[in-house]
């Protein structure tokens, strides 16, 4: 059986338009589509290599501005430290302190010399700023203790909406970084800044625990002449490494004699007694060093 196919014009022209499309179709398939794929690739290797790079740059800020940071905490440190005494024994501070009695003219009758077992931590003085704001934060703390405790169940409600309203919100967020940026906001690395770290830090101390200096209750108890004894108050006072905790003056009895011929004289004793408590205030062993 013989069939015969004859095509027409408008076939042919289908015929070809069809070729046309296959050949367009594998070159784009074979061709173009691999090259896109490679632009995409490579588009997202740069926003990565970018991220990468832009974090090791803010790290290495970050560690110029720590090694900055470390540089002034040890200034910072040396000139807190530098008006205070370099750590010395009992023993050593008894002859600072008896000397200085004797230089003075007066007489050391007793010395008591506590040695310290940890680093001072001295108290801000009452009526002080710092104080003021330890007093309001702990009322502020105290206040929210108890507006806690009567409304446990509501705070957990609130906690939960809290959470929900601080989950959309980081989403929110990444998504407007991812949209700025052009990456992911895991492929981001957010350094601090240690100097503004350090500074505030600094700003919202209040412990002196880790000081390093060590403080040291003595009690020194002289006599001699009352005027002397009272410029030695007024030199203690304007000593930056020491603290007047307590004095009290006291007046001598009397000195009675007994001659060999049975006569007694009683001379009265003008020297004034003075017993002064300091706080000896001196670096660490480790100090300095």
């Amino acid at each position: 059986m013989n069939t015969n196919t004859t095509l027409t014009e408008r076939d042919k022209k289908l015929l070809n338009l069809l070729a046309y499309v296959v050949i367009i179709f594998v070159f784009v398939w074979c061709i173009i589509r691999p090259l896109c794929n490679r632009i995409i690739t490579t588009h997202e290797d740069i926003l990565i290599a970018t991220s990468q790079r832009n974090a090791n740059e803010a790290k290495n800020m970050g560690l110029a501005s720590a090694r900055t940071s470390t540089v002034k905490f040890d200034e910072d440190l040396s000139d807190s430290i530098s008006q205070y005494y370099d750590y010395m024994d009992s023993s050593e501070i008894d002859k600072l302190v008896t000397s200085y009695i004797l230089e003075k003219g007066l007489t050391a009758r007793e010395l008591t010399i506590t040695m310290p077992t940890d680093y001072v931590d001295e108290k801000p003085y009452t009526y002080s700023e710092i104080a003021a704001n330890l007093a309001r934060i702990e009322e502020i703390e105290v206040a929210a203790a108890k507006a806690a405790e009567a409304d446990e169940s509501a705070d957990t409600v609130v906690a939960s909406e809290d959470t929900d309203d601080e989950g959309k919100l980081g989403h929110l967020k990444d998504a407007i970084l991812g949209f700025i940026t052009g990456y992911d906001s895991e492929q981001i690395s957010v350094v601090s800044n240690p100097t503004e770290e350090y500074v505030f830090a600094l700003s919202d101390t209040y412990s002196t625990t880790s000081s390093g200096i060590l403080c040291v209750p003595l009690t020194i108890t002289m006599e001699g002449d009352e005027e002397i004894e009272q410029t030695v108050i007024d030199e203690l006072t304007k000593n930056p490494s020491l603290r007047i905790t307590g004095f009290r003056w006291g007046h001598l009895d009397p000195v009675t004699y007994l001659l060999e011929d049975g006569t007694i004289i009683v001379i009265e004793n003008e020297a004034t007694q003075l017993s002064v408590s300091v706080n000896l205030y001196m670096k660490d062993k480790t100090e300095g060093q």
